[in-house]
């Protein structure tokens, strides 16, 4: 039989997401050679420093280098009850900052200035860069570009929660009015709860990196991403309530033994294995996602006669081209990634790019939504099988 125009369509479109998965990892910048301990010794001298009288000063080559003033509450370790110091901002105190995460930030900037001053590019430090925290948030503008995530799904999360509530009592509504389609209303509402708690979370962790923000950061990326993948898979099969709870429970066993895996690697030693693991896992995910709704969208089976029915024929989902448009345009954002380039004035690195570059994606998500809703199964045009 031959290939349908729409089948090559969503081919190719595959064929590009593969393409942008692979180019990231393989393109990923490689940390520059160099000896780290003259650095490590330096920075562990700025933090027993600034441990003792709360300044993070250095002395490097008959220069001092400083980064902000002394801080009087954190000189001999600050409180003994380890919190902030009475002269934090009410920003730091609200974030959470104590004396030796402050004396971290700070030794980091001094370290900065000394490398600057030698001609070096900044570093890393435990795995992040340095950035210029604003009222105590540590990355401002991926902060404010989750939260901006966040909010386009709450926008349309009451709509579709119309959607799903109207469904239940059988009230039509213009919005459901076609409405088959609406049978998995519920199914899409608690996905985008799921991704707007997804948001949420990334924005906290990057407005101050704990290991509590960043154990909910990673573990709600993980049930979105898992999430994802079973509501595609309850739509585009039309699986009925048993069903889809047989698959609910597989799922959540699988979530449960991904997470637990993540944060209990047998060698503890080896930091990277966290996110190589965990990049696999969801890159997988995600290839599998795609590969199953972008062909259904471009020419599912569907029951002939609407859903509900017995046989099945061939049709395009009205929403195709907003779901391929929103596939396309999010993996080319994630690809800023790549770059991996020190903050911009201190506040804009390619992980802050790629969260400004995907709020106008969920509109896009949204609008295959709304057409999914909508949509009986019959008055798409039919696709005939050759």
């Amino acid at each position: 039989r031959a290939v349908t125009r729409g089948m090559r369509r969503s081919s190719v479109i595959l064929v590009i997401l593969v393409i942008f998965g692979g180019v990231a990892p393989a393109a990923r910048a490689e940390p520059p050679q160099e000896d780290w301990t003259l650095w490590n010794n330096l920075y562990q001298r700025c933090l027993y420093n600034c441990g003792f009288d709360g300044c993070s000063r250095l002395g490097y080559k008959d220069v001092t280098y400083a980064t902000g003033g002394c801080v009087e509450g954190c000189r001999n370790g600050g409180p003994k009850d380890g919190g902030a110091a009475p002269d934090f901002d009410l920003g730091m105190k609200l974030t959470g900052w104590t004396c030796q995460t402050d004396c971290k930030y700070r030794c980091m900037h001094t370290l900065q200035a000394i490398r600057g001053s030698e001609g070096l590019p900044p570093a890393k430090y435990y795995g992040k860069w340095s950035f210029t925290r604003v009222f105590g948030v540590q990355e401002i503008v991926s902060t404010l570009a989750s939260l901006a995530n966040m909010g386009v799904h709450l926008w349309f999360i009451p709509s579709v929660y119309g959607a799903a509530r109207n469904r239940t009592s059988g009230a039509p509504t213009e919005a459901t009015s076609a409405g088959p389609g609406s049978a998995f209303a519920g199914t899409w509402l608690v996905n985008a709860a799921i991704n707007a708690n997804a948001w949420l979370w990334s924005a906290v962790f990057h407005a101050r990196d704990t290991r509590w923000t960043e154990f909910m950061d990673y573990t709600s990326a993980n049930l979105l991403m898992f999430s994802a993948l079973y509501c595609v898979l309850v739509r585009t099969f039309e699986l009925d309530n048993r069903r889809s709870a047989g698959l609910f429970f597989a799922f959540f066993v699988w979530l449960a033994s991904h997470v637990w895996m993540v944060n209990n690697p047998p060698d503890r030693s080896v930091e990277s294995y966290r996110w190589e693991v965990n990049m696999r896992v969801m890159m997988t995910i995600a290839v599998a996602h795609w590969a199953i709704v972008l062909p259904w969208a471009y020419g599912c089976r569907l029951r002939r006669g609407g859903f509900g029915s017995g046989n099945r024929r061939r049709l395009s989902h009205p929403g195709r081209h907003s779901l391929a448009l929103f596939a396309i345009l999010w993996h080319l954002a994630a690809l800023a990634e790549v770059f991996d380039f020190p903050p911009i004035w201190g506040y804009l690195d390619s992980h802050a790019l790629w969260h400004c570059g995907t709020p106008h994606c969920i509109w896009l998500w949204y609008r295959f939504l709304k057409e999914d809703l909508r949509w009986d199964g019959v008055s798409a045009t039919p696709k005939k099988d050759q």
